[in-house]
């Protein structure tokens, strides 16, 4: 009796590895298939496609194209997935412009490995331009005034719109809060006067605090200025909160500036651009 229990134990454990096994592999990704997946109308007419649907609109004017490439999985029934940009950092910006138009487009021939569709990862590369940004310069930095974000202390672009300005005269402290027009993105910019003797003392406070959200710090050359950068997540109740933050000291201020989105990509190249496009009126150095 004990020997065939050993044995059905043995039999049930075997099928219940080859069970996982099966599951296991129908989950698998294929880097290397033997006929991969392609869109059914062919890659060019599938980029045509891309191309036309694409709103330029939400692409800054300073820029007359822009060149990425695609990452995603192709699904057995053709759909398309877990879509990454790769090699370029402004492209994140607009990654859910990308995300919509590949939502639209038609499913593709999945890939096939050994008899069996599977799926696959596919990495597409793709240049859009925008010719007609260079025939009217009137309109074009119209276009730009529009998207700049303009203060007595500063400026930098966005498509944004200011949602609260405050300002602490006990604590000396100026705070100005963004937000884009999709809600997806959150810029808060405070404007902090110090005692310039006691610099390294704020810049140690920082990363104290830092250290108590479990935030990753680093000290970097921003510009003409030392600053610390950091990164850190708050989870919420249904989502995540990724964090990027900039501390710098110009003048007799404490600039702190900070981005905020649900979307760590959108989140991180967001906060790439802010950093590139401003520009502080109130440095006194």
């Amino acid at each position: 009796m004990k020997i065939l229990l050993i044995i059905i134990f043995t039999l049930f454990s075997s099928a219940k590895i080859q069970a996982q096994e099966s599951i296991e592999d129908d989950e698998k990704v294929y880097k290397f298939v033997q006929k991969k997946a392609a869109p059914k109308q062919g890659i060019s007419k599938f980029l045509q496609a891309f191309t036309n649907e694409f709103n330029s609109l939400v692409i800054p004017p300073k820029f007359d194209e822009i060149s990425f490439k695609l990452k995603f999985v192709i699904e057995k029934n053709g759909m398309l997935s877990n879509i990454e940009i790769k090699e370029n950092e402004h492209a994140y910006a607009y990654v859910e412009e990308i995300i919509r138009v590949l939502k639209k487009a038609p499913a593709w021939q999945p890939a096939e490995n050994k008899g069996k569709i599977v799926r696959s990862v596919n990495v597409v590369p793709v240049k859009l331009r925008f010719p007609m940004r260079s025939v009217d310069k009137t309109l074009l930095e119209k276009a730009i005034l529009e998207r700049t974000v303009n203060t007595e202390f500063f400026e930098f672009e966005c498509n944004c719109k200011l949602i609260n300005s405050s300002t602490n005269q006990y604590n000396k402290v100026k705070e100005f809060a963004y937000n884009t027009t999709d809600n997806n993105v959150f810029y808060s910019i405070t404007l902090k006067e110090i005692l310039l003797t006691n610099t390294e003392n704020h810049f140690d406070l920082i990363k104290a605090d830092a250290e108590k959200q479990n935030a990753t710090i680093n000290e970097i050359d921003y510009k003409t200025y030392r600053a610390l950068e950091s990164n850190y997540i708050v989870n919420g109740n249904d989502s995540k909160f990724y964090n990027n933050t900039l501390y710098f000291i110009a003048g007799n201020y404490l600039i702190t500036i900070t981005v905020i989105s649900t979307n760590e990509q959108i989140s991180k190249f967001n906060f790439a651009d802010l950093k590139q496009t401003f520009k502080l009126k109130i440095d006194k150095e």
